[in-house]
Formats: C-alpha cells, sequence, structure tokens
C-alpha cells in the first residue's frame, strides 16, 4: 500500500500543476539537482517499433480497471508541465478529444501543448498520467523529457498495466514499453470542435 501512495501522490502533483497561474521562483537553494535523464533505465523499457492496436486515452478511460493490461497511445500534453523533472513520468492526452493551441488558427500560445481552450471537463476524461516504476513501485527517478527527442507533443504509444488507485476522476499507468514516433499522425489535425471559448486554468 505505501508504493502506491507514493506513486498516486507524485501523480497527484503532476495532473495538479496549473497552466495560466504561474507562482515564482520557489527553487530550494539546498536542494540537490534532479537526476538526468538516465538512457539505461530508459532503453530496458523502449520499444524500437511501435505495439499494434493501441487504443487512444479516452478510450482506456471509459474502463479503467486496475491491474488491466493496456496499449495506449496519444501526445504529451494536457497541463503547462507534462513532465516531472527528475521522474520518469508524463502526462499522456488525447489529440481527438482536446486541441493543441498551435491547430487552432491565429494562436499563438507559447505553450501550446497545455490545450488551455479546451475546458477541464474535457481534459478530465482525456489525460492519463505514465509513470515507469522500479521493482518496488517506486518511481524510477530519471528524465524522461529529451529522451530520443521526446519533448511536448510527441506522439507516444505505451504499453503497460493500470494502476492501482485508477478510476473515473484518475487515470494511472504503469508502463512496461514505450514507442516515441519521429512525428504525431495528429500534427496536421483541424481544431476539435466544439471550443466552449473560455480559457482553461488546469
Amino acid at each position: 500500500m505505501k508504493k502506491t501512495t507514493s506513486t498516486l501522490l507524485l501523480a497527484t502533483v503532476l495532473l495538479g500543476a496549473t497552466a495560466c497561474n504561474d507562482s515564482g521562483n520557489n527553487d530550494d537553494a539546498t536542494s540537490p539537482p534532479p537526476p538526468a535523464v538516465d538512457n539505461a533505465v530508459l532503453d530496458s523499457r523502449y520499444l524500437e517499433t511501435a505495439p499494434a492496436e493501441a487504443k487512444l486515452v479516452s478510450a482506456v478511460f471509459a474502463n479503467p480497471i486496475p491491474g488491466t493490461e493496456v496499449t495506449v497511445s496519444g501526445e504529451i500534453m494536457g497541463r503547462k508541465e507534462p513532465f516531472v523533472e527528475g521522474r520518469a513520468m508524463f502526462v499522456l492526452g488525447d489529440p481527438t478529444k482536446m486541441t493543441p493551441c498551435n491547430r487552432i488558427h491565429g494562436d499563438a500560445c507559447k505553450t501550446p501543448w497545455d490545450a488551455c481552450c479546451d475546458s477541464s471537463g474535457t481534459k478530465k476524461g482525456s489525460i492519463a498520467t505514465i509513470q515507469f516504476v522500479d521493482e518496488n513501485g517506486q518511481v524510477i527517478e530519471s528524465g524522461i523529457k529529451g529522451y530520443r527527442g521526446i519533448k511536448e507533443q510527441t506522439f507516444v504509444t505505451v504499453t503497460g498495466t493500470i494502476a492501482e488507485g485508477s478510476s473515473e476522476e484518475n487515470l494511472l499507468i504503469n508502463a512496461s514499453g514505450f514507442h516515441a514516433a519521429k512525428e504525431s499522425p495528429y500534427k496536421d489535425a483541424a481544431a476539435v470542435a466544439p471550443k466552449d471559448g473560455q480559457q482553461d486554468e488546469s
């Protein structure tokens, strides 16, 4: 139970990050620097070809039964900070349900992956937290942004298991393997309609 609590706590921190209300620099000068990308540990999980028959995030979210093995794909998006610094975690969003701002004509948002034009209700069932855990169930202490070019809006396919604590409110997947596409098949997709016209602040 202890390991489940720790991973869910990290997921809560990730999903609770705000997109529009920066609170300034809260760096602790006494804290050690976060671990860099650990290529060896990520190489052991990387898949050279994308797994077949992947479902998009919203389809997996429709029936989040802990312990179920899944293959899910999407773009890294849905939050202003979709990565957790120093941890092998990221937020995966459904590009058929949400629209990055750079796919909206005339939108010059500097962080388009936060999909801030989508309502919080839309995002709620369209994003999953992907985490890589060790044999003790602890999230691996390695950044993942930058590994094989992975960044915001990279299209990723993940194999893994729906983690304990997942529900209709929160989808958490323990990843056993992942593949990053060179470009997203949705990079030229039109904005998902309808839009509510209100900027979301989550």
